[in-house]
């Protein structure tokens, strides 16, 4: 699959409990609000103490990124930044990887099984050749696992010590769904 040639998944998304939208630099302070929370980044290489320039300097990067290879949205409720989703295409492999985070409160509601769902949906709809999504978190982060599992992926193994998140080795479960499972979900 060529990715000059690639469409590019919506740049707006609604669902019925929120919108995807590309990242704004006005939610610098929306970004601060959860990041800063210690327990939800827990699981996250996201720098601590979570400053207002390591907001900055994310949404400069989530700017930056290209929207065909690696799209990547706010997760907005009550029109309020309260996470983030991408996805990461390699459309030589013919499959892609997502990863996404919502605000510890609103933790427990199904928001992020909403966000991943649609954004899942997308890539298939839009990539007919893509044959493969996958998704990966911390090992010891069962809430992760079970949004994984409420899109139809299947644990596919745990990669022990396989990445430094503040200079400790942490196990990495992976977690992945093909066309034909998606399709029959």
């Amino acid at each position: 699959m060529n990715e000059s040639r690639s469409p590019c998944l919506p740049e707006t998304i609604e669902t019925e409990h929120l919108l995807l939208r590309p990242y704004r630099f006005e939610d610098a302070d929306d970004v601060l609000a959860f990041a800063s929370d210690e327990e939800w980044g827990k699981f996250l290489p996201v720098p601590r103490p979570y400053k207002r320039t390591d907001a900055i300097e994310f949404l400069a990067r989530m700017a930056l990124l290209d929207r065909v290879t690696h799209p990547t949205w706010a997760i907005v409720v009550d029109e309020r930044a309260v996470g983030g989703i991408n996805v990461r295409f390699d459309f030589d492999g013919r499959l892609a990887e997502m990863g996404w985070s919502i605000a510890r409160p609103l933790w427990g509601r199904g928001l992020g099984t909403e966000a991943a769902r649609v954004v899942l949906d997308a890539a298939f709809h839009t990539h007919p050749d893509l044959n493969r999504v996958r998704a990966m978190a911390d090992a010891r982060n069962v809430a992760s696992h079970r949004v994984m599992e409420k899109l139809g992926m299947r644990h596919e193994g745990t990669l022990r010590e396989n990445r430094l998140t503040r200079g400790e080795p942490m196990d990495e479960a992976w977690f992945g769904i093909l066309r034909s499972e998606w399709a029959e979900t």
